[in-house]
């Protein structure tokens, strides 16, 4: 008798690791979206890459560190960008990520990266509304007009 396969029954859920404070109701400006992430970005040596799912008014559902990288990169799949935002039931998304250098200036692969990303949210009907680098001040690729 043929022994039959099992196919495991799962549940997928986020876990509150901590909050944050933030003061405003919601991430309306750049500036604003920049804030929230320097509370985890800190003093950091290595380049991290956050993702902050919104509802459709721009209230802050969750942040999550997707990567933790090295000096000069952190490692981006826009499988896990898109996983948290599911899982937040998120209307659209910020990137924002760190340049230890300081420097804010958006590398290639950062432009490529945004770009997929942008990519992939249309097919999934969650749009990425910025892509924020934070270092000695910010830089916003959509006060940029560097979305498109």
């Amino acid at each position: 008798m043929e022994q039959g396969k099992y196919v495991p029954l799962v549940r997928l859920m986020m876990v509150k690791e901590k909050n944050i404070s933030y003061m405003a109701e919601s991430v309306s400006t750049p500036e604003k979206g920049a804030e929230l992430a320097r509370k985890i970005l800190a003093g950091a040596d290595r380049e991290y890459c956050l993702v902050l799912s919104m509802d459709n008014q721009q209230k802050p559902l969750a942040m999550e560190i997707i990567s933790i990288g090295t000096v000069d990169m952190a490692p981006v799949n826009p499988r896990e960008v898109f996983k948290h935002a599911i899982l937040a039931n998120a209307s659209n998304i910020i990137i924002i990520h760190n340049h230890t250098s300081g420097e804010c200036t958006p590398s290639l692969s950062d432009m490529e990266l945004t770009k997929r990303l942008i990519e992939a949210g249309e097919i999934l009907g969650i749009p990425v509304v910025d892509h924020i680098i934070i270092g000695d001040g910010y830089l916003s690729f959509a006060e940029k007009d560097m979305l498109k």
